[in-house]
């Protein structure tokens, strides 16, 4: 028999493998690329078609599956060469070249990224078209067009190929590097490191400790203080289980009448924590994320829907430029309504100057429509942040304001000095209003309205209320349509934007569904990833498991026993990343989401999944470790 029949009844015998790495990969690839498409389909991230609002959401499911990718495709091929090497150890000890078993490793590897790529292509070809029907149909963005975008496939393709290419040399040298029997041997042994340390260990744990210590001082001082928190509490844990294998014995030591009585679970815990450290740390940062994308949902969604009404105090407003854009007959205004089976039922008008810079309103005018008590001085100002500081989101110019503005006239510069800076919503998100916003007095006010050179564009907001303002889309609809038209203004113009409550609102609810669905997809690939993880490392090692529960009964052990056994160790590595991950996640959320800022829907969301998720592993595992058990006992005809 020639080697390369001895090779083709290797591949026969070991289809299985193959075929669990290749649907390890695809499904990653197609994800990923059907995140991609639609990051890149033109239309989808045209503000113009949709609101950015709305597609921005895409670029973290982004990050996260790219991240994912480099320490997933990484592993599945690591474990995969590894558990090929006993072959390949055997076809040299039976006379094959080191040049002929390098050829069939690399025609092995090509041969199974070649056919992860394509499937995974088409998977996330269909994956992305899904997407752009849900997007279109179900979301209700009916502006975009179910497209299919090329370019996608190749920045798909460079990204996956360099990770491939760079995994599979670094494998590849460590697996040439070994002798014969090391290869032979290497399914047999632990992959433990030779260098573990108990002072590794503790040194990570400190470093993990240390990064919740600095949330708690400097959170409240700076929020960028999680990323590196969050980075020192990831290497702490890569500290932790890499040299866990000492904590294992320092327990044994401490502990020996507790571990002789268990002595069958730890001592197959010491056993297989080798082989397994890799899964526990990969996996307790996938299910991390796949916390904290719940929560993200969960607060996202409510934070969202109360911005839209916080940020739009009025039901619909649009601002009337001297010159430039001028207001519809009130009596127009009032019909549109009725037709609609609506009426307004307040109607305001402030007036307003600005430059390119800033926005300056009488503080009379804005004391009168929405009853504040603002004070100002002659010739000062009250520099306001239009922001809601409990609105989810950072506003790092929150504390800085000018401290003087000059005012340019023919008569000379005029300086007001700043009284003092407040935060307020004020009149909500409108377009033909800065961000910069000043309240003068009334006298000042008119001074500048008057003189000021530099205040060219002159306003005045007019302010509706409508009697059922969830009903109020047609007549903004209406009402835009006929200020465009009888000024003769496009449409994309967004500095003259009506805007309204009922629109902020219905984006907002298309984001945050967007966005659910978003994350129920990730989390859903995420959660099916760490059991595809866990899989694909078992049945790796199916047949030394099989053996040792074999000569396990062979000298006495009882079947219940074995089943214990099985159970024991299945369940370590189900739910050991799951609790590391719930301590960490929890932790993070009540600084990250609050009780100030977002109340208490961060924590009782995160206890409430925590407890979810752990039920549903429990149950996973505990389905998982019987059909094991059971494989076990029917092959080896142990009944």
């Amino acid at each position: 028999m020639s080697f390369s029949e001895i090779a083709f009844k290797m591949f026969k015998a070991n289809v299985k493998k193959y075929r669990l790495f290749i649907l390890c990969n695809l499904a990653s690839i197609a994800v990923l690329y059907s995140f991609i498409s639609i990051s890149l389909d033109k239309e989808f991230m045209n503000p113009s078609i949709v609101d950015p609002m709305i597609s921005g959401n895409i670029y973290a499911p982004i990050f996260f599956q790219v991240a994912f990718m480099i320490i997933f495709i990484p592993y599945s091929q690591s474990v995969f060469m590894k558990s090929r090497e006993r072959y390949y150890g055997i076809l040299l000890s039976l006379g094959m070249t080191e040049n002929e078993v390098k050829k069939s490793v690399l025609i092995e590897n090509l041969v199974l990224y070649i056919v992860s790529l394509i499937s995974g292509l088409i998977l996330g070809t269909v994956l992305s078209i899904f997407f752009l029907a849900f997007i279109h149909n179900v979301i209700g963005i009916n502006s975009i067009n179910v497209t299919i975008n090329f370019l996608s496939y190749g920045v798909t393709t460079i990204y996956v190929v360099s990770i491939f290419l760079i995994s599979f040399i670094v494998n590849f040298c460590i697996m040439i590097k070994r002798t014969i029997y090391d290869k032979i041997k290497s399914s047999e042994k632990a992959e433990r490191g030779s260098h573990n340390s108990i002072i590794l260990s503790w040194i990570g744990i400190v470093i993990t400790i240390l990064s919740f210590v600095v949330m708690v001082i400097f959170y409240s001082r700076n929020k960028n203080i999680r990323l590196p928190s969050l980075l020192f509490c990831i290497i702490g844990s890569l500290l932790i289980f890499f040299n866990g294998e000492v904590l294992i014995e320092y327990f044994q030591n401490k502990n020996y009448k507790k571990y002789i009585k268990r002595i069958f679970l730890f001592s197959d815990i010491k056993y297989y924590y080798g082989k397994n450290k890799k899964i526990f740390f990969a996996n307790t940062w996938i299910f991390f994320v796949l916390l904290f994308f719940i929560e993200l949902s969960i607060v996202g969604y409510s934070n969202s829907i109360n911005n839209s009404i916080t940020y739009h105090p009025f039901h619909m407003v649009y601002a009337e430029i001297k010159d430039d854009f001028k207001p519809l007959p009130e009596n127009e205004i009032v019909s549109i309504a009725r037709k609609y089976n609506n009426s307004i039922t307040k109607k305001e008008t402030v007036k307003f100057v600005r430059n390119k810079v800033f926005t300056i309103f009488s503080v009379d005018d804005v004391n009168r429509v929405l009853k504040r008590n603002y004070k100002v001085q002659s010739k000062s100002y009250i520099y306001l942040h239009p922001y809601d500081r409990n609105d989810g989101y950072e506003h790092e110019d929150i504390n800085s304001n000018p401290s003087s503005i000059r005012i340019k006239s023919k008569e000379g510069t005029k300086k007001f000095a700043i009284q003092k800076t407040v935060v307020d919503p004020l009149l909500g998100q409108i377009n033909a209003v800065s961000s910069n916003i000043v309240l003068v007095n009334k006298e000042d006010y008119k001074w500048i309205r008057l003189k000021g050179i530099d205040y060219f564009l002159k306003g005045k907001l007019h302010l509706y209320n409508f009697s059922n303002w969830r009903d109020s889309n047609t007549i903004v609809n209406d009402i835009s349509k006929k200020l465009y038209k009888s000024n003769n203004i496009r449409k994309s113009d967004r500095f003259f934007k009506t805007s309204s409550r009922i629109k902020a609102y219905d984006t907002a609810l298309k984001s945050s569904n967007f966005l659910n669905f978003l994350l129920i997809y990730v989390c859903i690939f995420l959660y099916c990833s760490t059991i595809i993880t866990i899989h694909f490392k078992l049945q790796m090692e199916y047949e030394d498991e099989k053996k040792k529960c074999f000569s396990l009964h062979r000298i006495g052990i009882e079947k219940i026993e074995i089943k214990k056994m099985v159970f024991q160790k299945i369940l370590m590595i189900y739910v050991v990343p799951l609790v590391y991950a719930v301590v960490i996640n929890s932790l993070y959320i009540c600084y990250i989401f609050n009780p100030k800022t977002y109340g208490s829907i961060g924590i009782i969301g995160a206890i409430i999944t925590s407890l979810i998720l752990l039920l549903i592993q429990l149950i996973v595992c505990k389905l998982y470790s019987n059909i094991y058990y059971k494989k076990i006992i029917f092959e080896l005809d142990l009944n």
